[in-house]
């Protein structure tokens, strides 16, 4: 589980990353970064996963946790004062932490070139 102070949690945080942040399409989720003005801080991450993505609950909270222990290993690897929305791909249902993690690896490297 991330940290509480690596948490995205207003619905202001969340649609402000979404809206000027930068899109990034990896093949298994859709990624907004934003360097948030005026905020230091550590960065900050959200994860969506709506009913869309599959309607079993076990499913989107096995990708969740995936997601957030590959964010969790990787953190230190992101810039501070950043806002990371993520919103996984049907696609990765049935995939390893692995995968997923090398994923999130990429995402970050294309990430920290875009300052």
């Amino acid at each position: 589980m991330l940290n509480k102070k690596n948490r995205l949690v207003s619905k202001f945080q969340f649609n402000v990353s979404r809206k000027y942040g930068f899109y990034l399409e990896t093949p298994y989720s859709h990624i907004y970064s934003l360097k948030a003005n005026n905020y230091e801080g550590p960065p900050k991450i959200g994860i969506v996963i709506s009913n869309k993505f599959s309607k079993k609950a076990v499913k989107r909270n096995r990708t969740r946790r995936l997601y957030r222990e590959a964010i969790r290993n990787n953190i230190d690897r992101i810039g501070k004062g950043y806002w990371i929305v993520i919103h996984p791909k049907a696609d990765c249902l049935g995939k390893k932490y692995e995968e997923i993690n090398s994923d999130i690896n990429k995402a970050i490297q294309k990430i920290s070139f875009t300052d």
